[in-house]
């Protein structure tokens, strides 16, 4: 997977919707269910079925960056919006990428673990365009780390959601991924499908590392 990179604007590539993102190629990526074996939560794992988690299959992702900062553009088909918790089954849509921190080849399906930690980037829709930088060291472990800014754009319209997160390439070690042009990382994808009752662990997930590379 490559991110290219572009003398747009930043503005424009924060945009969803702008024009430029058409000439960045994207990448269908697979997604899978999280095994409901992996949650925490007893009362998850008894109350779901594993048949109906994960209702999103596929994301599609273009990455861009101008040399100080990366922009991530994640799409996907939702014919329901949703932005709060309407009931005990609805919840907001999100999505969130993941990177292991210390270059590592951490485990993706775990959300890392305590020797090989993950950062995770995370939005979710009705919370304006806030994006959180998180920080893991396995399941049940995930905490917010302030420190890293990410920003977020969203909209949905046309049964489709589109959102581009947006950070500065350079990171602090201890919270943040540190990237640079000419360097790879690994990275992965997840989607939570508020409509099906998708929540902290119970989400679509590309259940293998990809390599995105950073053009020069």
């Amino acid at each position: 997977m490559q991110c290219i990179r572009v003398p747009t604007a930043r503005d424009r590539l924060l945009d969803p919707m702008a024009s430029e993102w058409s000439g960045v190629a994207g990448e269908a990526i697979a997604l899978g269910a999280t095994p409901l074996a992996n949650q925490p939560s007893e009362y998850v794992k008894a109350s779901r079925n594993e048949d109906d988690v994960g209702k999103v299959r596929n994301v599609m992702v273009q990455t861009a960056h101008d040399g100080n900062e990366i922009f991530i553009r994640l799409s996907w088909e939702d014919a329901q919006k949703n932005v709060e918790v309407t009931e005990t089954n609805m919840f907001p849509d999100a999505c969130g990428v993941l990177m292991p921190l210390n270059g590592d080849d951490a485990p993706i399906d775990e959300m890392g673990s305590q020797g090989a930690p993950v950062n995770a980037w995370y939005w979710r829709a009705g919370a304006e365009d806030e994006a959180h930088n998180m920080v893991a060291h396995g399941l049940g472990t995930t905490r917010p780390a302030a420190s890293a800014t990410i920003e977020a754009r969203s909209v949905w319209g046309h049964g489709a959601w589109s959102v581009v997160f947006a950070r500065a390439l350079a990171g602090e070690p201890e919270a943040a991924v540190d990237l640079a042009p000419g360097r790879s990382v690994r990275i992965g994808f997840a989607v939570w499908e508020g409509s099906n009752g998708e929540r902290a662990g119970i989400k679509s997930f590309s259940k293998e590392w990809r390599e995105l590379a950073l053009q020069p």
